[in-house]
């Protein structure tokens, strides 16, 4: 989740945690925009005096009721469905900005408008333009916004459309490429802020908070689109012994290569979380456990890590999966996999024995004199449950 000139510019490049972090701001924001349209079409008839004025069939009174209804339905998150709105969150804000667009046009032309009533408008779409600058949108998404306004400057050049007290034109050029910037500069913050928060600094993974609140979205996607889903729980072999005999500062880096090699690894939307100490947690939607049985082959074979004199890094795992383990708490889809885990580790455990001539607890082998030394960290093989 390193901060990237590219992220500025379109949402494909963003991770999960800044899709949900975006979607939450942009969605509120938008809400909190339609609040002050929805407020602002019942206040402006007691001060323009459109109450007054025999209004109630002009296209102004007509377009105030269109606007007012897409701003109830952003509130109620009515206005776009639930699907559009995990894609493009910006969707709501665009609508509003179009609706509030054709009423400042229509009222433009209206020769029953007064000034008051432009200068009404006008506030609206000023404040629609204050409210794009605290979005975390994108350069792309900034842009999709500010067309319907950028539209409402033409028409108004060549019509010489009434725009009351407030000289809308150059208002907005003025302040409509600061509210860009603005938006640019909360999107930063926002990628910076879900960094701080979620990532874990030593092995640049997710930590554990954060992807027990992933683990809920995605657990809870899964079920609705009635596919796969697979935890597996990775633990890494005798890291204890690692600790012991070359210190901390080592584990550290052994730690740091292991979360780095995990998330280069495996799939963009996959999500490896640090679960604690040398444990670490990858979420695999849409994959059944022979699936992920393969992508952890593939991941493990090279080792985590490089140890002393040519050794890796391995590890214990252990896999659960939603459909064929009959799971309906993500919380219980951990724990089986935790428990696999720790099966897989005894098992290996139990053949290294057997392998060694041992019946009993793992002693060190002597060696013959003459032997070659082995290595100071023994890699051991990791097994799939």
């Amino acid at each position: 989740m390193r901060c990237c000139y590219r992220d500025f510019l379109y949402t494909p490049r963003h991770a999960e945690l800044l899709h949900l972090r975006r979607k939450e701001t942009i969605l509120l924001s938008a809400r909190f925009a339609a609040f002050f349209v929805l407020v602002l079409m019942l206040a402006v008839p007691f001060w323009d005096g459109s109450l007054s004025i025999d209004m109630w069939s002009s296209q102004v009174f007509v377009m105030r009721l269109l606007v007012s209804g897409v701003a109830l339905a952003v509130i109620t998150n009515r206005a776009v469905s639930a699907r559009l709105r995990r894609h493009f969150p910006y969707l709501p804000m665009l609508m509003l900005i179009v609706a509030v667009c054709l009423l400042t046009v229509f009222c433009g032309n209206d020769l029953q408008a007064t000034e008051r009533m432009h200068t009404a408008h006008s506030f609206l779409m000023l404040g629609l333009v204050v409210m794009i600058a605290i979005m975390p949108v994108t350069l792309v998404e900034a842009v999709m916004l500010c067309v319907p306004i950028l539209g409402l400057l033409v028409v108004g050049g060549y019509i010489d459309l009434a725009t009351g007290m407030i000289p809308l034109e150059l208002l907005l050029m003025v302040l409509l490429p600061l509210a860009v910037f603005s938006a640019l500069v909360q999107l930063y913050r926002t990628i910076v802020a879900a960094q701080e928060i979620a990532i874990d600094p030593l092995t640049g993974c997710y930590t554990r908070a954060f992807g027990m609140e992933m683990i809920k979205v995605s657990f809870d996607g899964a079920l609705r689109k009635k596919v796969p889903y697979t935890v597996a729980f990775i633990d890494l072999d005798d890291f204890k012994q690692i600790n012991d005999r070359y210190g901390h500062d080592y584990g550290d880096r052994i730690l740091g290569e292991v979360g780095e090699n995990l998330v280069a690894r495996f799939r963009r939307s996959d999500l490896v979380v640090r679960w604690g100490g040398e444990e670490f947690l990858v979420l695999l939607p849409e994959l059944d456990r022979a699936r992920a049985a393969e992508v952890l082959d593939r991941v493990m074979a090279p080792g985590l890590a490089a140890l002393e004199n040519g050794q890796v890094q391995k590890a214990s795992v252990g896999l659960s999966e939603r459909i064929e383990d009959a799971i309906a708490l993500p919380q219980n889809l951990i724990e089986l996999a935790d428990r696999r885990m720790y099966e897989a580790k005894k098992r290996r455990d139990h053949d290294d024995m057997i392998a060694n001539g041992l019946s009993g607890r793992r002693h060190p082998t002597r060696k013959p004199a003459g032997a070659p030394c082995s290595a100071n960290v023994q890699s051991v093989d990791r097994t799939l449950n």
